[in-house]
C-alpha cells in the first residue's frame, strides 16, 4: 500500500509536493504525482491541503484533466435547468471572468488556492463605462458565493480534489437596514381615493391587501385572479409568442386570498379594462413596448427578467402619495406596501401562516422582517396577563387598559366560576 505521507522538497529552484497513488493491483506498482511551486508558502498551503484530503480519505490518483471553458459547459449542462435567468447571467459572467483571467485552455485542476484568492482579489466591473472603479463589496462577495458553489460542484463530480476557494473570506459588509414608511390603513384608503385611476386603485388595493412583489403584480392576467373564491393565483409560466416568461422567487406556488373590497374593484376593473393587453395591470401601450423587448430577447436567447415590465412606478407612486398628503418617515416604495401588509397579517396572524401569504421560503426570513414589538403589542400583552392574573375569580372589578389598536377601555371578561 502506498505511503500516506506528502512530501516538501526542494528541487532546482523550486518547491516541490510529491506524492504515491495507490498500488496498481495488475501491476504492483504505485505511481509518483506530484506539483511544483516558484514559493514555498504555495508549497505548503497545498501539501497541507493535500495531507488533510488523504487523512479523509480522498483518492490518490490525479483528476481528469479538463479546461475551465470545458468544464463550464458541463456545469451549464447539468445545473442551469436549476437557475433564474439572473442566476445564469450571473454565473456566465463569473465563467467569463476566470477564462479571462487563466486563459481558455487553462486547466481547472491548475488553480491553486493563491491564484483563486488572486483571481477574486482582482475581479473588477465588467462593464466598461465602470473601468478603473471598484466593485462593492456585495458584488465582490457575490463572485466568491458563486466560485465556491461551482468548484464545489467540481470536486463532488470528480474533477477536482479539493475546492481552491474554500479557505477565502468574504467582506465584511455592514448591515444596511432601509427604513421603510409603513403604510397606515388610513393612508390605504387617502391613497386610493387620491388615485387617478381604476387601474392605479387595483394597483394599490392588490400591492396592499395581498402583499404581491412588483413582478408578481404587473405580471397577472385573468388566469391568476378567481373571482368566485376571493383569491389571487401566483404562478410561474412559460414564455409564448404573446407573454414573456414569468418567474416566481424561490420557485413556489401560492394563492393569497383578497378582501371582499379588494374582489370588488377587481371584478370592475375586469369589466372595462383595455382587451389588448392580456396583462392586465400594464397599458395596451406598454404592453407593446413590453411584447418587442420580449421577442427581442427571445430570438437573441438573452434571459428574461421579470422587472422589464414597468418603470416609472415609483415616480407615479410619489405623485399619488402626495395629492394624498402623506407624510413620510422612510423610504415609500411599490416593495413598502408589501411589507406592510405583511406588518399587518404578523401583528395578527400565527408566523407560519405569514410565511406561507409571503411566499417566503424560509420562515426565518418572515420572522426577521415581520417580529417587530410595537406599543400597541405592549399594550394588548399587559390587558391580556391583567385580565388572566388579576381578574381572573373577581368577576366585579373592572379592568381597563387600552384595548390593542386603540384607546378605548375595555372590561374584563368574565370567567364562568367552577
Amino acid at each position: 500500500m502506498a505511503t500516506k505521507k506528502v512530501g516538501l522538497y526542494r528541487n532546482r529552484g523550486k518547491w516541490s509536493v510529491r506524492w504515491f497513488t495507490e498500488v496498481d493491483p495488475d501491476t504492483g506498482v504505485s505511481k509518483r504525482l506530484g506539483k511544483d511551486f516558484r514559493l514555498k508558502r504555495e508549497a505548503e498551503e497545498f501539501r497541507a491541503m493535500k495531507q488533510a484530503e488523504f487523512d479523509q480519505g480522498a483518492k490518490r490518483e490525479p483528476p481528469p484533466d479538463i479546461a475551465i471553458s470545458a468544464f463550464y459547459k458541463k456545469y451549464l449542462a447539468r445545473r442551469s435547468h436549476e437557475w433564474r435567468p439572473k442566476t445564469r447571467e450571473q454565473i456566465e459572467n463569473l465563467c467569463g471572468r476566470l477564462i479571462k483571467f487563466f486563459g481558455k485552455d487553462a486547466l481547472l485542476r491548475a488553480i491553486t488556492p493563491d491564484q483563486a484568492s488572486k483571481f477574486w482579489s482582482e475581479a473588477r466591473p465588467l462593464r466598461p463605462e465602470l473601468s478603473g472603479t471598484e466593485l462593492s463589496r456585495y458584488s465582490r462577495n457575490r463572485i466568491l458565493r458563486d466560485a465556491k458553489t461551482m468548484f464545489k460542484f467540481a470536486v463532488r463530480n470528480g474533477f477536482l480534489t479539493s475546492n481552491p476557494f474554500d479557505g477565502i473570506k468574504g467582506l465584511r459588509v455592514g448591515k444596511k437596514v432601509r427604513n421603510f414608511h409603513y403604510v397606515q390603513p388610513d393612508e390605504y384608503l387617502k391613497i386610493l381615493r387620491a388615485a387617478p385611476d381604476l387601474r392605479w386603485k387595483i394597483i394599490y388595493a392588490l400591492a396592499y391587501t395581498s402583499a404581491l412583489r412588483s413582478g408578481e403584480l404587473f405580471n397577472l392576467t385573468e388566469d391568476n385572479i378567481d373571482l368566485k373564491s376571493g383569491r389571487v393565483i401566483v404562478k410561474s409560466r412559460e414564455g409564448t409568442d404573446a407573454l414573456p416568461p414569468f418567474f416566481i422567487k424561490d420557485h413556489e406556488d401560492r394563492e393569497v386570498p383578497l378582501p371582499r373590497h379588494t374582489v370588488k374593484l377587481l371584478a370592475g376593473w375586469l369589466r372595462v379594462r383595455p382587451p389588448d393587453s392580456p396583462l392586465i395591470l400594464l397599458t395596451p401601450e406598454r404592453y407593446q413596448r413590453v411584447l418587442a423587448r420580449w421577442q427581442e430577447h427571445r430570438a437573441a436567447g438573452k434571459p428574461w427578467v421579470n422587472d422589464y415590465l414597468v418603470n416609472n412606478t415609483l415616480l407615479s407612486l410619489r405623485r399619488h402619495a402626495k395629492w394624498a398628503g402623506f407624510e413620510l418617515d422612510g423610504a415609500l416604495t411599490m416593495h413598502g406596501f408589501r411589507k406592510s401588509c405583511g406588518q399587518n397579517w404578523a401583528n395578527h396572524l400565527p408566523m407560519n401562516v405569514v410565511k406561507e401569504l409571503m411566499g417566503h421560503a424560509d420562515i426565518a426570513t418572515t420572522a426577521k422582517f415581520y417580529s417587530a414589538v410595537s406599543k400597541e403589542h405592549e399594550a394588548h400583552a399587559q390587558w391580556i396577563t391583567e385580565a388572566i392574573t388579576v381578574g381572573r375569580g373577581r368577576e366585579d372589578r373592572k379592568v381597563k387598559p387600552r384595548e390593542f389598536g386603540g384607546d378605548r377601555q375595555h372590561q374584563e371578561p368574565r370567567t364562568r366560576s367552577a
